[in-house]
């Protein structure tokens, strides 16, 4: 397998659980004013760690139906590096979440349309954010493991199948999330948390990058 394709399926592996269970907390149905987090606006600062090492800013704004994130980072696999400098958007609109990957350094970038979330929104249905999310991780394997606190923040370990594992705040932001799966570790570590902060400007913008569509099932079944 080429290492590219190694750490692709790696991130896949921590977008599934960190980003789907704690960044969006599902709620009762898709409509305009529908809240998908406690809280209105916040943004975070990671360090990454292990195998990989570098930045990712995240911005959660109006109330987590928009999640954003830039990551700087490069991988270290097998000695192979692989760079990274990347944008990626989440929105969810008209009861679908679609998510949008740039590619920063050539300003070019793909767009797809989530085929898991009606469903996980569907089981979220007479849930709080808390609830649900704590549901989702269990209905995926997960487990808490203790409380600990990470660079000042109170949090709940869970770990989780794959190999996974994260940490959780009690107003579910995810301060500490990573993946150890065949001997390849990688590790996010928050470094600051601002709640009522939308974070960096312009993160959740296109700006004139170049977007194609594509099928998020075919992706995965490549």
């Amino acid at each position: 397998m080429k290492v590219k394709t190694i750490s692709r399926n790696i991130k896949y592996v921590i977008a599934i659980f960190v980003f789907s269970a704690l960044s969006i907390s599902f709620a009762t149905n898709a409509n305009a004013e529908q809240k998908y987090s406690t809280l209105k606006e916040y943004s975070v600062t990671y360090e990454l760690k292990g195998n990989s090492s570098g930045t990712k800013q995240h911005a959660s704004q109006d109330w987590g139906r928009k999640q954003c994130w830039i990551e700087v980072s490069d991988m270290n696999i097998m000695g192979n590096s692989v760079k990274k400098n990347e944008k990626v958007i989440s929105e969810i609109k008209d009861g679908e979440q679609w998510i949008t990957t740039i590619n920063l350094d050539d300003n070019t970038g793909t767009t797809m349309k989530n085929p898991m979330f009606p469903g996980i929104a569907e089981g979220a249905k007479n849930k709080n954010p808390k609830e649900f999310s704590e549901q989702f991780m269990k209905q995926m394997g997960g487990q808490v493991k203790g409380q600990k606190t990470v660079n000042g923040e109170k949090c709940t370990e869970w770990t989780l199948m794959g190999g996974a594992f994260t940490c959780v705040t009690e107003d579910l932001i995810a301060v500490e999330s990573g993946a150890n799966m065949a001997g390849i570790e990688i590790l996010e570590v928050a470094t600051e948390v601002k709640r009522n902060n939308p974070g960096p400007k312009a993160i959740c913008d296109i700006g004139g990058a170049k977007i194609k569509e594509i099928d998020m099932n075919q992706m995965m079944g490549q």
